[in-house]
């Protein structure tokens, strides 16, 4: 595998997991395109050392594949959510990135991605019924 070995595959393979899981839906699905991906990867990443480059590359090959697949569809929460907010918040929250592998992964600055993260948490608790007449009183 040019620039991949199977120690890499092993720590991308869960994520691409989760990613496509989190973006589309339908686990055993998710799965099928997970490995398709994993696939990609293995036979066209590049003969790098550079971890920001290889987390971009496996980013866009990620979300190529799963723009091109049918979603069964996403969470009504995250739908509603503009494309760049949605997309932090799978990274971050789904897949389990760091801020900055989340940055190299989208070409953005870490403090980017936090106040996009921020910002699309705001929105998720505003959208979300208040639950405060739901709680028993003490």
């Amino acid at each position: 595998a040019r620039g991949v070995d199977v120690r890499l595959m092993a720590e991308v393979r869960p994520a691409v997991t989760r990613y496509c899981r989190a973006r589309i839906g339908g686990a055993e699905r998710a799965a099928d395109l997970a490995r398709t991906v994993c696939r990609t990867i293995l036979a066209k990443a590049p003969a790098t050392a550079d971890e920001a480059a290889l987390t971009a590359f496996v980013y866009r090959t990620a979300a190529a594949a799963v723009d091109a697949a049918e979603p069964d569809g996403l969470p009504v929460q995250l739908a509603q959510l503009p494309p760049a907010e949605r997309e932090v918040l799978v990274l971050r929250v789904a897949v389990g990135l760091s801020p900055e592998r989340t940055a190299a992964a989208l070409g953005a600055a870490p403090e980017d991605v936090r106040r996009v993260q921020h910002h699309a948490l705001q929105l998720l608790r505003r959208a979300q019924p208040s639950t405060a007449s739901a709680r028993p009183r003490m």
